[in-house]
């Protein structure tokens, strides 16, 4: 079984909440790197139950009577094997792909920084909520912004891979993530993509299908498919894989810091989705107009043309032009306090974004 402290009740104290900052905070100062000894995995699986429902249990039943390759992988643990692949693709530097398929709930989330977390030990890195990602637009962007140091033998999460995302330029956006997969091999930056029903990354090597969570283990239990066999009559069932939840791999005075942080952005996700306000388009949209209000050459430019072509120049041709042009024009709302800016330096109250006028 896995050996960690039982976690005490939360209280509600204010004197209790100050002390869990404190520490919180000393814990990210002390911890700056993990190796694979930092992570213990040790689980008895005759203690092991994994729990899911009825329709769940239906459909793994039906696999098991009507699919061969399916009844042998199910009864072959394939863990071992698959952490060894792991190290050996760290030891090649070469980086790893892989998308994962659960129901909400069913533990994908957790199970995947744990594989992200026990990718970047490989190379004596820590996995912080850097590395985690919304979707892939933010993916994409933190491939822009990150310090190269950072994105170096890393691995991100997308957590939640949205599929109805709408827009003149968001299937560009989208079908870019093939050519940035082959440009960054270079880089060794892994990714795992997450997604309730269909597997988020066309591209990826190996998929992984949560069946089932174990409360007493902290253990999910899936299978591991091979993606790369789909043009010979499909995915390939390979073996049966106990993943033990990121709370429960990682050292004890780290793992409650990572998944308040986690708990934090995913709530933060959630809200804005509920209230209509999680349109990723948009707010990749507001965070570009921030930058370029930042940007001391755009904002010496005076024509609505230069302005544009500028932005053009900058961002790639994945943005089309009319997006470009919503861009430009975020930058005068910005500036004119109608949304609101995340951003704590002003833009120039006397810039107008719209003018036509020649610079002096």
């Amino acid at each position: 079984m896995i050996k960690l402290k039982t976690k005490k009740k939360p209280s509600t104290t204010l004197k209790s909440l100050q002390k869990e900052a404190k520490t919180l905070t000393k814990v990210q100062k002390q911890i700056t790197s993990l190796t694979l000894k930092d992570l213990k995995y040790n689980v008895d699986l005759n203690e092991a139950f994994y729990e899911i429902d009825c329709l769940q249990n239906r459909l793994l039943e039906g696999y098991l009577r009507a699919d061969h390759r399916f009844r042998r992988a199910f009864g072959t643990n394939f863990t071992q094997d698959f952490y060894q692949f792991l190290r050996d693709k760290a030891r090649l530097h070469e980086p790893v792909h892989i998308s994962v398929i659960g129901q909400v709930r069913s533990g994908k989330s957790y199970t995947s920084i744990g594989i992200a977390t026990f990718m970047m030990a490989c190379y004596n890195k820590l996995f912080t909520i850097e590395y985690l990602c919304a979707n892939i637009f933010e993916f994409l962007e933190k491939l822009k912004t990150m310090p190269q140091e950072k994105l170096t033998n890393s691995c991100f999460v997308i957590d939640e891979e949205k599929q109805s995302i709408y827009g003149i330029g968001s299937t560009a956006k989208k079908m870019k993530v093939t050519d940035v997969q082959n440009i960054i091999a270079i880089n060794n930056i892994s990714t795992i993509m997450l997604n309730p029903s269909s597997w988020a990354n066309k591209e990826a090597m190996y998929g992984i299908r949560i069946f089932g969570r174990c409360r007493k283990t902290f253990t999910t239990r899936s299978m591991l498919y091979n993606l790369q066999e789909r043009g010979k009559g499909g995915e390939l069932p390979m073996g049966t894989l106990f993943l033990p939840i990121f709370t429960h791999f990682l050292p004890p005075d780290y793992a409650p810091f990572l998944e308040k942080q986690y708990l934090d952005k995913k709530n933060a996700w959630v809200m804005r989705e509920q209230r209509g306000e999680g349109d990723v388009l948009y707010e990749l949209k507001k965070n570009e107009a921030q930058k370029f209000l930042k940007d001391a050459k755009f904002m010496e430019l005076k024509k609505k043309a230069e302005k544009t072509a500028y932005i053009s120049y900058k961002l790639g041709s994945e943005w089309t032009k009319g997006e470009v042009e919503e861009i430009l024009a975020f930058t005068s709302l910005l500036r004119n306090s109608v949304l609101e800016n995340d951003d704590n330096d002003k833009p120039d109250e006397n810039h107008d974004e719209n003018s036509n006028e020649e610079p002096e």
